[in-house]
């Protein structure tokens, strides 16, 4: 078991092997996460702790099938758009790509599978009927079935965990054992749902994915929800509830919270403070500062000589 702690999301977000993902913190405060990792022949499991509303955008690469059962998830989260929670499955290789808006308490155990690299052949054959298999991003378990799921995750991780001191092939029987418990639990929630089920995402969900594509170009993007809303052809009042209702959150937070973001990657690339802050319509220094404390829990001079430390 491979553990790791971060206190930047990007680094977080590299924890995910070979997936296509971005993480974009958006409630305030010095982030903190951690991951552990296991390895099981074809499967990997990554148990995700975050301490910060963080949205999730990404993908997953397409020979893989990864879904997560939640262990704590408290607050407003929504999985492609639907609303989620502690009972529903996230299948995230359901679509090219996915986007997960997760709250502050969130404890999640991913279930990657690459069924080419499972140990036996009829493994391998349900793994690849899983990958063929249409799913909707979001399956909702119920309790009982969701609490089962999660205990034989944990004694999974914890069977892991354990040092075995026996010959190799002793070892391997092992993970064999653990991949195809974890593989066949998986695939029993997976089989049980509608293979033509639908989407059912918010009303607003293309709204805010709208609002989020104008805030990815510093030459273009909106600076105030005045000009939001004049892009969008919107009254203030319709983005307010839009944002409300989808994520819990006002869209003036979320407008200062992308560009914060943006300002934080800039710096670790090595631009100055003053640069960066401008460039993402900051101009006034003193309370962008002020701001980039609020969000990051700490002040973009500090975060600067960091990453230029690292550069060096």
């Amino acid at each position: 078991m491979a553990f790791s702690s971060f206190t930047d999301v990007d680094e977080q977000a590299r924890a995910f092997d070979g997936w296509s993902l971005d993480y974009t913190q958006i409630s305030g405060g010095l982030f903190h996460g951690t991951s552990s990792v296991v390895s099981l022949g074809g499967i990997r499991l990554l148990v995700e702790q975050l301490n910060r509303i963080i949205l999730q955008q990404g993908s997953v690469p397409s020979d893989r099938i990864a879904v997560a059962v939640p262990l704590e998830l408290e607050g407003h989260a929504r999985m492609c758009g639907e609303k989620s929670d502690r009972d529903s499955l996230h299948v995230f290789s359901s679509g090219p790509e996915f986007e997960f808006y997760s709250p502050d308490r969130h404890i999640l155990v991913n279930v990657e599978i690459e069924p080419e690299k499972l140990s036996s052949n009829p493994m391998r054959v349900l793994g690849a009927s899983l990958l063929g298999r249409h799913m909707a991003p979001l399956i909702p378990m119920a309790s009982d079935v969701a609490d089962n799921l999660r205990g034989l995750l944990k004694q999974t991780l914890a069977a892991a965990a354990q040092s075995s001191p026996g010959e190799q092939a002793d070892t391997d029987e092992r993970i064999e054992l653990l991949e195809r418990t974890v593989l066949y639990a998986v695939s029993e929630v997976l089989s049980a749902s509608p293979a033509s089920a639908d989407t059912r995402p918010t009303r607003y969900w293309s709204l805010v994915n709208d609002v989020q594509e104008r805030l990815q170009d510093a030459s273009t993007c909106p600076l105030s929800i005045a000009e939001l809303c004049v892009q969008l052809q919107l009254s203030r009042r319709t983005l307010q509830y839009a944002f409300q209702e989808a994520l819990n959150l006002n869209p003036i937070a979320w407008l200062r919270a992308v560009r914060l973001n943006h300002v934080r990657r800039d710096l670790r690339l090595g631009e100055s403070v003053t640069s960066a802050a401008t460039k993402w319509g900051f101009w006034h220094l003193s309370s962008f500062a002020n701001d980039y404390r609020v969000m990051f829990g700490e002040l973009p001079s500090v975060a600067a000589k960091r990453y230029a430390r690292r550069h060096a």
